[in-house]
């Protein structure tokens, strides 16, 4: 006999109604939960300044099995990105010291030993320590050998932000600027680039950093306000006697660098630019980091309206404004040369944005991959290139 469709009213027609009005309730609730998740992340690992949450140094990426003057036996831990075991240059850091490791000179099971330089303090066997892509710790002194002048530099966001100035035998002038709550010390590697070929270097320090007042927010901004720094440190270098000027500016410290060549009277003092895996565009950049990520206790993916639900809350809640932070919509209007640097295995920051770039000014910029290069490791997995790249483009390009 022929099955009797249901009757609008019937019973069974409310049930079935009302269950899938309780399904789409529990699922736009649940978007909406993984939604404000990704807005606190995005305020607690981006917007928040690293040093208001970061935890003591753990020190476990591996332990020392055996030390002498030139060589070093690791026992691997954590091994966190693997840096314990890459070939390259690397910072060895370890409570109370630090030096480098570079070639390996043999591997057994979970043991690896490297040529090694102690820079700072003692090593012993049994200490625990962290493998860095930022090979010196302290200040040009300790951890170069050069002589330096702290400096302070009035801007918009104080009256004196604290810099170093590394005296240089030319008239040419090079400003470093490092990433998101890395602080000065993570531009040593780059001032000895500029140091040992002549430059006078500046590091400054820009707001929110540790050594540095914070915003009216405490939050960063991407650039979007920094730039105002770094434009500060430009005119002091002007004001010092700098004929020509390359700013250069890793991770985060890149996007400073563009937001203040696109919005600075002061941009055509400067006369090239190096970027190193910059951070060009925040939204982008979130979104990729997004479809990477996973829903905590789930294991599944982060939906993409989740994202955009996140993203929104973000920039409700914290007056974040995503299309101002795309670096690069502006970019045709820059004339300035630039040297872009970036890692193939970046995790961080995607290769794409570098790409676009080169792309949107083929005339204008260099771009350099460095294949198996994480996040700001060019200079670690191949120092010799990167330092005949940036030989190449100083001698084009700065006075």
């Amino acid at each position: 006999r022929p099955v009797a469709a249901a009757r609008p009213g019937t019973p069974r027609v409310r049930f079935v109604a009302r269950s899938l009005s309780a399904v789409a309730i529990l699922a736009a609730l649940a978007t909406g939960a993984v939604g404000w998740h990704v807005a606190e992340q995005i305020h607690d690992r981006a917007l928040l300044p690293s040093h208001d949450h970061a935890g003591r140094a753990t020190y476990d990426d591996a332990f020392v099995v055996a030390v002498d003057s030139v060589s070093v036996t690791l026992g691997l831990l954590a091994n966190e990105r693997r840096r314990a075991e890459r070939a390259g240059t690397w910072g060895l850091l370890w409570h109370g010291g630090g030096g480098l490791i570079d070639t390996i000179l043999s591997r057994h099971d979970r043991t690896i030993t490297r040529r090694f330089t102690l820079l700072a303090g003692s090593l012993k066997e049994g200490t625990k320590v962290d493998v860095r892509f930022e090979p010196f710790t302290g200040d040009p002194r300790t951890a170069l050998g050069r002589d330096f002048i702290e400096v302070s530099i009035p801007s918009p966001s104080s009256d004196s932000l604290p810099a170093w100035e590394i005296p240089g035998s030319r008239d040419a002038w090079a400003i470093c600027v490092h990433g998101k709550g890395a602080g000065r010390t993570q531009m040593l590697r780059e001032s000895e680039q500029y140091a040992e070929r002549g430059y006078t270097v500046l590091v400054p320090s820009y707001r929110n950093d540790l050594d540095a007042p914070p915003s009216d927010d405490h939050l960063y901004h991407f650039g979007l306000t920094e730039w105002q720094d770094l434009e500060s440190a430009i005119r002091y270098a002007r004001e010092r006697g700098a004929k020509s000027m390359v700013v250069h500016g890793i991770s985060m410290g890149g996007g400073i660098v563009v937001a203040t060549l696109e919005r600075s009277p002061l941009a055509s003092d400067v006369s090239a630019v190096v970027l190193d895996s910059p951070m060009l565009d925040f939204g982008a950049t979130i979104d990729w980091g997004l479809r990477r990520e996973r829903i905590p206790y789930l294991n599944a993916p982060v939906p993409s309206i989740a994202g955009v639900l996140g993203k929104s809350i973000v920039a409700w809640r914290y007056h974040v404004d995503w299309d101002s932070l795309d670096l690069l919509r502006d970019i045709d209007a820059t004339s300035v040369p630039f040297l872009v640097l970036h890692g193939d295995d970046d995790s961080i920051v995607p290769l794409e944005t570098s790409q676009s770039l080169a792309e949107r000014l083929p005339d204008g910029v260099t771009f350099v991959r460095f294949p198996g290069a994480e996040h700001g490791e060019a200079w670690n997995v191949d120092p010799e290139r990167y330092g005949r790249v940036l030989d190449e483009f100083l001698a084009q390009n700065v006075p």
